[in-house]
Parts: structure tokens; sequence; C-alpha cells
């Protein structure tokens, strides 16, 4: 079993945004150290005064640089808010500065601000428009990734010339679009955590999209089961820790000592048919997320350093 981790970068209240930078450093070294798969960082614009970043494309490299091969990604970028070019060139320039190592997330949601006009509150998406616009810069993405010899006869280059580019997941809380999502070759990873959430299991459905991306790509997919929860060895003090998260989610959530996430992760795997799961941590403490992904490691026997 591969277990991940995502990061929103909501911490205690008494640690400011520079210092929380410092906490995903340590943590991301830690996760390592412990086996962890990947790390994935969200991009996010609601108001909090103590954000350490917005769109976590800057911190990227730094945590890439200072690790050596967990996977360093987003979970995930918000596309219809950006330049496909853009996101294209970074994201494979990066899957080259650090070889095969870096997940590109998208996902559909979009700010409530304007982030290229500040000035401007409406981004001009509204969720009727969201999705047209989405899809148009996702193919456009593709293009950017995949038709190189293509681009190169427009003089287009996306460096490196030749390169490799990055895993792409597409990041859901539900089943919709499936069928597209394979049809392009897209690796999905489901939220369990997310409002509106689609909690059931629909295994004929996973079975479906694989068997449409094995078809149109001669590979299988990578499917993950993203999930928040917080672990520690006494389950009231991870109640108590969860709780005092300040943002709301579904209530599919794993809560409790390492034992209870085993058998709940066990039983996902089952239902599900997958081996990968991304673990959404929600203790604000630097000490409590540590003490949680070391005994999820020792009880889930990952492949630790």
């Amino acid at each position: 079993m591969k277990i991940g981790l995502l990061d929103f970068g909501v911490r205690a209240p008494h640690i400011n945004s520079m210092s929380i930078i410092e906490d995903l450093i340590d943590y991301v070294c830690k996760a390592e150290e412990l086996g962890y798969n990947r790390f994935w960082l969200s991009e996010h614009h609601n108001f909090d005064p103590l954000s350490a970043w917005l769109n976590p494309e800057v911190l990227l490299p730094i945590i890439a640089g200072m690790t050596s091969h967990i996977r360093i990604g987003t979970g995930g970028i918000l596309l219809a808010n950006h330049s496909p070019y853009r996101i294209a060139y970074t994201f494979k320039l990066l899957n080259n500065l650090f070889p095969d190592r870096i997940d590109l997330g998208l996902a559909k949601g979009y700010s409530s601000r304007n982030i290229t006009n500040p000035d401007q509150m409406d981004t001009g998406l509204s969720k009727s428009n969201l999705s047209q616009v989405f899809d148009q810069n996702i193919i456009a993405l593709l293009k950017y990734l995949n038709n190189e010899e293509e681009l190169l006869a427009q003089q287009i280059i996306i460096p490196p010339y030749k390169g490799e580019s990055p895993e792409i997941w597409a990041l859901i809380s539900s089943y919709k679009n499936l069928k597209t999502i394979a049809e392009l070759g897209i690796n999905f990873s489901r939220s369990l955590f997310h409002y509106g959430s689609d909690v059931n299991y629909n295994k004929e459905q996973l079975h479906e999209f694989r068997e449409t991306f094995f078809s149109a790509h001669g590979r299988p997919p990578k499917v993950s089961i993203a999930f928040s929860g917080c672990c520690h060895d006494d389950e009231k003090k991870a109640r108590k820790l969860f709780d005092g998260y300040p943002y709301a989610f579904n209530a599919d959530n794993i809560v409790g000592p390492a034992s209870k996430f085993e058998d709940t992760l066990g039983e996902y795997q089952m239902l599900y048919a997958i081996d990968e799961f991304i673990f959404m941590n929600v203790a604000l403490n630097p000490e409590d997320r540590h003490k949680g992904i070391e005994l999820l490691s020792e009880k889930m026997k990952l492949n630790a350093i």
C-alpha cells in the first residue's frame, strides 16, 4: 500500500506564514524518511492573513531540492485561472530538473477573486462557464505537453525539448467525466473529504475507467483516494485535534489510532480496488502532525529510509 500526503498550509494560529513554510520543509523531509510516496500542496485563494502560499508553484522546487526521491506536486492547480502554456512550461521544466518526481494535479475549482487583476474582485468565471474554461484549458495544456513535433512545426518549444512531461492527475470529488479523463490519459485522484463528495464505492465505474484508459493508451492508469483525518495513539486526543481544524469536511474521515487507519484503508483497498491513498493530516501543531505520520508509517510498514 502506498500513502502520500496533502497539505493545505493550515497551521495553529500562533504559527506565522513564514514559520509555516519552515514547518512544511521539515514535514516533507520527515515524510520522505518515513516512506511516504507523494507530497502534494493545494492551491487556494481564501482570505487568511496567515496564508503561507496561495499558488504553491514557487514552493515545489524548494521542497523537491530538499528531498531526494519522494514525489512532489500540486493537489491541485486551479487550471481555469491559469494560462495552459505557462503551466505546461513550468511543470515540464520542473520534472526535468527533478527527473520523474513532479506531479501536476489539476482541479476544477476557481478563485472568487480576480488573481490576474486584484482591483477586480470578480474573476469573470461562474459555475456555468467554469467547466467550459477548464475543459478548454486542459486540452491546450495536453497539447503543449504531448504534441512536441506538431508544436515545433509552429515554432513553439516547451523546454526542455525532448524532455519528459510530469505525471498528470485529475482531482475530483465524484465520478463525473471519468470517461473523458480516461480518453485524455489522465490519472484519477478522488477526494472523499470535500463537501458534496460521492462516497459511494462505484467500483464498476472505476473498472470501466481503467478499461477505457488502457484501451486508449495501452497502459493502466494510476488511481488514488484522498481522505482527511488525524492519527494519534490516544483516540480522544485525535478527535480533539480533528475538531480543532478550522474548516469543515465531509463525514468520511479517519480519526483515531494507527490501527483504525490500517483497518479503514484496508477496507478501502478492497472496496475501491486501489492501493494508493493521499492523507490530508488536519493536526495543526507540528509535533502532532509529525507524530501522526510516524504512527501511521510504523503501522502500515511503509518503506522508511
